[in-house]
């Protein structure tokens, strides 16, 4: 069984919160949700794409803006809808975050302005590392960095850097009001007044598996049925030649990129095929000879 433990945060903007980091800028807009899931498992939180507030004697309304889910050492950042998330042996920590789009806590105080900061997926958590540059106006970076804040009286753009040092992950993607951003675009065009949040998002890639066509799992002649042959089936010993490509394709396959990768691999089960159909082959020639 693992634990997973859900709570409902809000980002509160306020004056110098970043560096260093103003320790009320989180206020917890619901109950912690959670539950013990079995190993392997899923659980769904409880999705609410709005949640109200009350602050400072006022009340308002927050969004979501993303999820994080996390076990501590590797973590992943999810768009603002409804979640069904994979649970397997370690504690989970799902964090949905939301941003006020009304009441007090609202950016601006007469001016557009855009809150700026950098997440890390991993931590499941905001992040205190000088991270952007405004390149459109720089002399806007030390407030970017130190208090968070961007001016939007006129177009801005913010340019995240690589990396960062308190987390070993890369940048990944920006999220502004609630938009996904495309993955490895670190510049981000803030259009003019614009109100809100901007978010640069620091995780690991996601890394993909390839995978095997389910008829060559369980067909061992669909390749020589779909793709023809790489070497010719035959009796003898021939068939134990042909494995010896197999070992050189797959330490090649390892430092090539994904395509490639998986098209190495293609050719390796091509010729795995062959050496299952030779093999047959001295089969049926030992039991005729018999």
């Amino acid at each position: 069984m693992a634990h997973v433990t859900v709570r409902y945060e809000m980002y509160l903007p306020g004056g110098h919160h970043r560096q260093p980091r103003n320790t009320s800028a989180l206020l917890d807009l619901a109950p912690a949700a959670g539950a013990d899931v079995p190993n392997p498992g899923s659980y769904t939180p409880p999705f609410f794409p709005q949640l109200p507030y009350t602050l400072g004697g006022g009340s308002g309304l927050a969004q979501l803006l993303f999820w994080s889910v996390t076990d501590g050492v590797n973590g992943e950042v999810l768009p603002p809808a409804a979640l069904t998330q994979t649970v397997g042996a370690m504690p989970l920590q799902i964090g949905a975050w939301y941003f006020p789009i009304s009441g007090p806590g609202v950016v601006g105080d007469g001016g557009s302005a855009i809150i700026d900061d950098a997440f890390s997926a991993a931590l499941g958590g905001f992040i205190d590392d000088t991270f952007v540059d405004v390149t459109s106006d720089p002399s806007l970076t030390n407030n970017a960095n130190v208090v968070g804040i961007v001016p939007t009286d006129s177009a801005e753009v913010l340019q995240a850097k690589l990396n960062v040092v308190s987390t070993p992950e890369p940048f990944s993607q920006w999220i502004m009001n609630s938009s996904i951003m495309p993955v490895g675009n670190n510049v981000l065009n803030v259009p003019e007044g614009t109100d809100g949040i901007a978010v640069a998002i620091y995780q690991k890639p996601k890394t993909l598996t390839p995978r095997i066509p389910y008829e060559a799992m369980y067909n061992p002649w669909w390749w020589i049925e779909t793709h023809g042959g790489l070497v010719p089936p035959g009796p003898g010993p021939q068939w134990l030649t042909a494995i010896a490509p197999l070992f050189a394709l797959a330490r090649a396959a390892a430092g090539m990129s994904r395509q490639l990768h998986i098209e190495t691999l293609e050719l390796a089960l091509k010729q795995l095929s062959n050496v299952s159909s030779a093999v047959k082959t001295e089969i049926k020639t030992l039991q005729k000879s018999k």
